[in-house]
């Protein structure tokens, strides 16, 4: 996982005042995985821990990498035009993903393979947030 989402995660934590057995233990994931994420050395946030964080007045897209903000809103609201946007990325994603499926035994590496799937979970996140603006 890159370091600046690694980092995101940790003074999330620390925002929150929980040290990191609190934030585990609050969603069932062990003192260990909690550090390897906060260290970086994970690909794969946990999404209960993440759905946590946010519950808890995190901003996602800080969690991601995308905003400075760290508090935030569980629904942001966004115009239609960049709704279709972040549709239009996601079905591009999920193209990607279909036409990988078929390579992925011997051409692609597990790890990228792992990457690609994590960033149509973000997506999908996302889209779980969202609030359309009327008009």
């Amino acid at each position: 996982m890159r370091t600046k989402i690694a980092e995101a995660y940790k003074s999330a934590r620390k925002h929150l005042g929980l040290t990191q057995r609190q934030a585990g233990s609050a969603v069932g994931i062990s003192n260990p995985a909690i550090v390897k994420l906060e260290k970086g050395k994970t690909d794969n946030p946990n999404w209960e821990y993440t759905k946590f964080l946010v519950e808890q007045g995190i901003n996602y897209f800080y969690l991601i990498g995308l905003s400075d903000e760290i508090e935030g809103q569980l629904i942001e609201t966004v115009s239609k035009s960049e709704l279709e946007t972040l549709k239009s990325d996601y079905q591009d994603l999920k193209e990607e993903k279909e036409a990988l499926e078929k390579q992925v035994s011997e051409m692609i590496p597990r790890s990228e393979w792992e990457k690609l799937k994590d960033k149509i979970k973000n997506y999908e996140s996302i889209f779980k947030m969202l609030k359309v603006e009327k008009g």
